[in-house]
């Protein structure tokens, strides 16, 4: 009888302290910032839950506890989960970040500070087009437009971030973003501009350049500005401004633009669009334009 009552007993403090391991309660509700652009925010501690919001670089989180690698917070009145290795402590208003090893997916928003330019503190969204399961157009020798896009939107990025803005990319690798979800950042990042970049294609290759899509009258201003951006830059054909309904444009409040950057069916503008030189033109051309519409 001993003998169980030991058992017994032995079982119940196991049970627990396993009750009690995957939880560590955070010390005086720690407040952490987020260190980078997009950081889900899901219904459970788990990659597979769902989605119920977004957090930005800089935003900041009081932590209640901590399971497997996520931790507990609230986010417009609900307890959620983020992923910890994307937060960082902050002590006297000040984040303490640790070194990212490099095989992590933190994107980095750093800003030229040392240059103050009509671009300092504006929050760009940089949309790179398809992604994942979805490869866009493809063009001449099977090129994907989901590759191209991505270059050019890493360029584009290091152009502005050099002329003091703090850049968004809705996708930094070979992933597929939901054209809401697309929407959904920039919503939450406080945008002060949204540039969806494309490459277009045509059954017909004789059909070629570029051209800047806006949807919302107010926005006509931008896609002005940065058509003329590209036009100081590219050796393309301009084709101009055009008003279309484009998902990422219709649901934005934010100022939205979508760029077709050549066509990659027909074979000029493809021996264009495979060069460094473009991806330095296209770069150069939507960080003046934007300028050029935050000086107006």
């Amino acid at each position: 009888m001993g003998r169980i009552r030991l058992l017994i007993a032995a079982a119940g403090f196991l049970l627990f302290f396993l009750m009690f391991i995957p939880f560590v309660q955070a010390e005086d509700q720690q407040t952490y910032e987020v260190g980078t652009d997009v950081l889900n925010v899901r219904s459970a501690p788990s990659q597979s839950a769902d989605v119920v919001g977004y957090l930005g670089n800089g935003d900041h989180v009081v932590v209640f506890q901590e399971k497997y690698g996520w931790v507990q917070t609230y986010f417009d009145g609900q307890a959620v989960w983020v992923a910890s290795q994307y937060l960082f402590p902050v002590e006297h208003d000040i984040a303490v970040r640790s070194k990212v090893s490099s095989d992590e997916s933190l994107v980095e928003t750093d800003t030229a500070s040392d240059h103050s330019t009509a671009l300092s503190g504006l929050n760009i969204v940089l949309d790179p087009g398809h992604g994942g399961k979805d490869p866009g157009a493809i063009g001449i020798g099977g090129v994907l437009e989901k590759k191209l896009t991505i270059n050019a939107s890493d360029r584009v990025a290091q152009q502005l971030r050099e002329a003091g803005a703090n850049v968004i990319q809705t996708r930094s690798d070979d992933t597929f973003i939901s054209l809401e979800d697309r929407v959904q950042i920039s919503k939450a990042n406080e945008t002060d501009a949204f540039i969806s970049l494309h490459y277009n294609a045509f059954p017909l290759d004789g059909v070629n350049g570029f051209s800047t899509f806006y949807d919302a009258y107010d926005d006509r201003a931008l896609a002005d500005d940065i058509q003329s951006g590209l036009e100081q830059h590219m050796a393309l054909n301009s084709r101009g401004l055009m008003q279309k309904e484009y998902h990422v444009l219709r649901e934005n409040r934010d100022a939205s633009v979508l760029v077709e950057l050549g066509f990659i069916t027909n074979p000029y503008d493809m021996s264009i669009i495979e060069t460094a030189e473009h991806q330095d033109h296209v770069a150069q051309g939507i960080t003046e334009g934007i300028a050029a519409y935050f000086n107006d």
